[in-house]
């Protein structure tokens, strides 16, 4: 099978100009390979070189509808991007090709080249050949000759070529027909039923074929058509009497309409053509025709005049018997009639059955009084002799005199006196006896048959009014329930039934003749553990009654269902040291089955890693059987199975993950110092704020239980060292003399963040030499008058910037006045009062032991940045980038102003992309606000600090505390709480402008109409180290903005 698709794959041939064929099988699967474009459609003899390597291709998917069916990659790979199916697309065709069209151009635009591709999708055998209904009736005569047919439905199949119909086959073979078709130009067939050997209704008068319509396949898919056939009957048996050649005795006084005899014949057709009549042949002597006669349908020989006896003489009578066919068929025999002498006349009794058969026929719902039949008494005897008195046998009947014709007939009606009922008693026997008065009375008796009529007037009854039956699921299409049936009291077509399932029981099907009821569909107990059906049984009569029973199909489990666990997230967390035989988790699963089939029992996969400390119980309990460490093993996975108890089981297996959650159970351990080596020596001449030491520790627990802080409870040494919490870091505080030679020896803790945390102690020992860093002396007086310079060339740093900024302000200002003199000379637009967002700049330098210095400005129009550059590091620079706030506000702004002056009003704000806060800084240290060193220590490191508006806090303290008394109490400087010493915001109040006079919320001021933009705001951070020994120098901005 792999083959044959890869040679389907393949172009059918050479391409010829632009147009390339495929040969694609339907129903694959999507992203199926069939090919590439630029090797088959030649592209490589029609462009250059250079072409070739930035060609693209693109399917025409407007002009195309069939191009979402297929994708083209970048390198000219041709790929199927849907399932294709091909009795879809290409309905009632015999060959289908779906055309693509394809462009192949090159990025250059050299090349350009459109490819028809012809796809042909070829037909698998993917559809069953289907009858339009599952059976059908046929009514054959048996009188039909070999070689005769009857048409039938055929089978369509969507599949085309030799996937369609190409045969039907008759099952079982042995039957005698055989079966023809024709196929169709469409695709279609008709189908014919061929006799091939003659039939005989009165050998089998039913046939069940089935006829199977197979296609091409191999193997061949194939339909089933059920076929009923009903021999019918043909008239080709005669009548045959039971006895030929009857001699009967008979008395001359015989009473006239007696019966002689009764003539018996029968007839192995059916229907009509089996009805026997009797009647006298006419081919005799006329006098036969004058004193016998004979009932048609019954066969009696009756006496219809007085004989005369005559010695030695008897009568011989044809008797003939025919078929009630269109074309009967007619038989006879001879009845001799001997005639015995006598002297007596007893009554003569006629009957005539109010009816067109032999017998009396009339309804069993018939009225009380309705006449049944005629009797004629003849008596040719005078006197009592001749009085005749009649009766009847039988109570559902009596006679009732009608009237007296002459002295030797008396005329009666015999009649119901009792309510009838056919399906007690179907057929009377009535006996009418009639006596003389005479001496001795002389009787006589004729018997007759009251046949009752049947009504329809009986419901068809089942046999059971509930059937239960238990079929296990999974069950085979086709499989065979169980079998219903049902009685009717009533005959003929009033006791034919019709079953019929109710119309919402399509899952099933019923055998409307037999009432056998078969399944549609695979049962499955999950879904519907029990069926409820309701079967009818419906009488063909004229008024048709119906009766009806329920059905209960209890569908039996097989164990068809793994059990699946509840959750998809098999993780579970557990304390270590929690102690042996602790109780992990518990494991949860379902299996949809029943009984045996869905209980459950857990363990460990078998082939997880050995000597796991973790036990599985049957119930699903996961128990940790040994004290767990985090620190051995974190984390434990390993596999379980969840099986039932069916047989074969079915089971599932998953992945336990067991976190083993840390408890602060280790304390930390000293690093340095430690017992070897706790020891640090340093050099008189070593400066303020430089790193001496670094405490290290190693905690074996993680998260809060692995964080260590430091600290000293040595007061008295804090004048010369300060122990950084978090860092360890020991930080030289104050400058060192001659005097402090010595050798200093504190304890320090190293207490972990655990609940409870636990603390280890070392002693560090630091050593200050009198030796000096490069060999020679430095004065205190050199040291103390290097730090002067530093503080006084800071001063005047600061002192430049602020005149920059002023300077700005005021060119900013006279700008806008020129502006809006313009404005109101030319009265051409108008502004609109709304609010813009504010802009601030902040600049902070702490440089300790010296003055702190704040400079703020704020201003309506920012047309100017300050580029900020620290020697010593990285090059940093302040990038400033203007961007609008309140952009909702500019947009209005913009509608309302005429288009004369909207360009003079605003700042292009096109060129931030990258905040709407704070401008972008290139330090490496951007955005800290601090080192590691500012959380704790008393160490202030110098800073400079650029921040927006989102006030967010990066110390807890008040670094204030480190300005000059005199410093802080200037009354242009605002309060800093320490949750805002990064945030510092003084506001500049010396501009006349009144608008500049207060400061708005969040950064908003009045718009006025000299264009000002107060629309960005700019910040920065930039935080120096001590410990790497940074000197900051602020420069003002040569750059200027108008």
């Amino acid at each position: 099978m792999e083959i044959w698709i890869m040679v389907l794959f393949f172009p059918l041939h050479f391409t010829f100009g632009q147009i390339v064929e495929y040969s694609v099988p339907e129903e694959k699967a999507p992203n199926t390979y069939i090919g590439n474009v630029e090797q088959d459609a030649n592209i490589s003899l029609l462009a250059q070189p250079d072409d070739l390597m930035n060609m693209e291709y693109r399917i025409l998917s407007q002009s195309n509808p069939n191009a979402g069916l297929f994708s083209i990659k970048e390198d000219a790979t041709l790929y199927t991007a849907k399932q294709i199916d091909r009795e879809t697309v290409c309905k009632f065709e015999d060959i289908c090709i779906l055309r693509v069209d394809v462009i192949a151009r090159s990025s250059s635009g050299n090349f350009y080249q459109k490819i028809q591709l012809n796809l042909q999708i070829l037909d698998i055998n993917d559809n069953y050949p289907k009858f339009s209904r599952g059976s059908i009736d046929v009514e054959l005569s048996e009188g039909s000759s070999v070689g005769t047919s009857v048409q039938i439905e055929g089978a369509i199949d969507a599949d085309t070529g030799v996937y369609s119909v190409q045969d039907y086959v008759i099952s079982p073979t042995d039957s005698p027909f055989d079966v023809h078709f024709q196929k169709n130009v469409d695709g279609s067939s008709i189908a014919k039923l061929v006799l091939r050997e003659t039939l005989n209704r009165e050998d089998r008068e039913y046939y069940l074929i089935q006829v199977l319509a197979q296609d091409g396949g191999n193997p061949p898919r194939s339909g089933v058509l059920n076929v009923n056939i009903y021999v019918t009957d043909v008239n080709d048996n005669s009548p045959v009497f039971i006895t030929s050649n009857l001699n009967v005795t008979i008395d001359e006084d015989a009473a006239i309409n007696s019966t002689i005899t009764v003539i018996r014949a029968t007839d192995a057709d059916k229907g009509n053509n089996s009805l026997v009549m009797y009647s006298i042949s006419e081919h005799q002597d006329a006098r036969i025709q004058t004193l016998f006669g004979v009932e048609h349908y019954t066969g009696r020989l009756l006496l219809k005049e007085s004989l005369i006896y005559e010695p030695g003489e008897s009568y011989k009578i044809i008797i003939e018997a025919s078929d009630s066919a269109k074309q009967p068929r007619i038989s006879q025999t001879q009845v001799t009639v001997n005639v015995n002498d006598t002297h007596n006349n007893p009554p003569q009794i006629t009957v005539d059955p109010l009816s067109n058969s032999a017998d009396a026929e009339i309804s069993e719902n018939a009225k009380l009084g309705a006449p049944v039949a005629h009797i004629t008494v003849f008596d040719p005897d005078t006197g009592y002799n001749g009085r005749v008195n009649c009766s009847v046998d039988d109570a559902a009947f009596a006679v009732q005199k009608f009237g007296q014709t002459n002295n030797y007939k008396v005329e009666y009606k015999v009649v119901v006196i009792q309510a009838l009922d056919r399906e007690v008693l179907g057929v009377y026997r009535v006996t009418v006896l009639c006596e003389d008065e005479g001496h001795p009375k002389l009787n006589a008796s004729a018997t007759f048959h009251v046949r009752l009529i049947d009504e329809n007037d009986n419901y068809p009854i089942f046999s059971h009014q509930k059937y239960r039956v238990s079929k296990a699921e999974n069950n085979m299409i086709g499989d065979v329930l169980l079998q219903v049936t049902a009685t009717d009291k009533d005959s003929s077509d009033n006791s034919q039934i019709r079953y019929i399932l109710q119309s919402s029981s399509d899952n099933f099907q019923i055998n409307s003749v037999t009432g056998q009821i078969k399944t549609n569909f695979r049962m499955d107990r999950e879904t519907a553990g029990e069926h409820k059906l309701t079967v009818y049984a419906v009488d063909q009569g004229v008024d048709p009654k119906t009766g009806s029973a329920e059905i209960t199909v209890q569908v039996t489990d097989l164990n068809d269902n793994a059990p699946v666990f509840e959750n998809d997230n098999l993780d579970f967390n557990v304390p270590e040291n929690f102690g042996r035989n602790v109780t992990v988790g518990v494991l949860l699963a379902s299996d949809r089955d029943s009984g045996e089939n869905k209980r459950v029992s857990f363990s460990i996969d078998p082939q997880s890693k050995p000597d796991l400390p973790f036990e599985v119980f049957s119930n699903g309990s996961i128990i940790a059987v040994n004290n767990l460490d985090r620190e051995d093993q974190s984390i434990y996975t390993f596999g379980v199975i969840a099986e039932d108890r069916g047989v074969p089981s079915q089971s599932t297996r998953a992945d336990v993950t067991v976190h083993v959650l840390d408890m602060n159970d280790n304390a930390p351990v000293f690093i340095f110092p430690s017992a070897n080596n706790n020891t640090v020596t340093i050099s008189y001449q070593t400066q303020p704020n430089q790193v001496i030491a670094r405490l290290k520790t190693t905690d074996s627990d993680e998260e809060l239980n692995s964080k260590v802080t430091y600290f000293t409870p040595n007061k008295n040494l804090s004048h010369l060292f300060q122990i950084n919490s978090l860092s360890g870091r020991v930080i030289l505080t104050r400058v060192l003399t001659e005097a402090d030679v010595a050798s200093y020896t504190m304890i320090v803790y190293a207490q972990d963040k655990g609940t409870p945390p636990k603390i280890t102690d070392a002693f560090l020992t630091i050593v200050i030499s009198n030796i000096p860093l490069d060999g020679a002396q430095v004065s205190p007086v050199e040291e103390e008058h290097k730090f002067y310079l530093i503080a006084i060339a800071i001063t005047c740093v600061t002192g430049v910037i602020a005149v920059v900024i002023i300077l700005t302000i005021c060119l900013i200002k006279r700008a806008d006045r020129l502006k809006m003199k313009y404005q109101q000379s030319n009265n051409e637009c108008e502004v609109n009062h709304g609010y813009e967002s504010r802009k601030k700049v902040s600049f902070s330098v702490d440089i300790p032991d010296s003055p702190k210095v704040v400079t703020h400005v704020t201003s309506n129009q920012l047309y100017s940045a300050l580029a900020d550059q620290v020697p010593g590091s990285a090059s940093s620079r302040l990038n400033y980038q203007p961007r609008y706030h309140n952009e909702k506000h500019d947009r209005q702004r913009r509608q309302n102003t005429p288009n004369a002056c909207k360009a003079s009003h605003y700042v292009s704000h096109d060129v931030d992309t990258n905040s709407n806060h704070s401008a972008d800084s290139a330090t490496s240290d951007s955005g800290r606000g601090g080192s590691d060193d500012m959380n704790t220590s008393s160490m202030f490191p110098s800073s400079l600090d650029f921040d927006h508006d989102s006030r967010s806090t990066r110390s807890n303290r008040d670094f204030r505390l480190t300005l000059p008394h005199y410093e802080r109490d200037k009354s242009q400087t605002q309060t800093v709480h320490s949750s805002d010493f990064f945030n510092l915001d003084f506001s500049y109040n010396s501009s006349p402008n009144p608008n500049l006079n207060i400061i708005y919320p969040h950064g908003l001021v009045p718009y006025n109409s000299t264009g000002n933009d107060d629309s960005t705001t700019t910040s920065g951070s930039y935080v120096l180290d001590p410990e790497e020994e940074i000197n900051e120098i602020i420069q003002p901005s040569n750059r200027c903005i108008v």
